[in-house]
């Protein structure tokens, strides 16, 4: 399976961008449109998450980056779906840009 991350780094301390990355997880329709039966497993203390669909997985970690945090998603993808790596991607940066700034 080829596996891509991507790294996002937040004005928000690592507990806000945590909060916000769960809230997105939980309510976002656009990351649903790619699995309806994505399911979430969070770790709060270690602030992690992995998700688990159908057509994918993907783990997420917030952890603090200066007077901010950094957020890596790393989403592993079966080789069929590899032509839709790009929207993925795209879709995945416009949501952590939007729910962390």
């Amino acid at each position: 399976m080829p596996k891509f991350t991507i790294d996002h780094q937040s004005s928000h301390n690592a507990e806000e961008a945590y909060k916000r990355i769960k809230e997105f997880l939980a309510n976002d329709q656009d990351i649903r449109r790619f699995d309806p039966k994505l399911q979430c497993t969070f770790d709060d203390g270690a602030k992690c998450a992995a998700m688990k669909g159908s057509q994918f997985k993907a783990d997420m970690a917030v952890s603090n980056a200066g007077s901010g945090s950094k957020v890596s998603v790393t989403v592993d993808l079966p080789l069929m779906l590899t032509p839709f790596k790009g929207k993925v991607q795209e879709t995945l940066q416009k949501k952590l840009a939007k729910y962390l700034g």
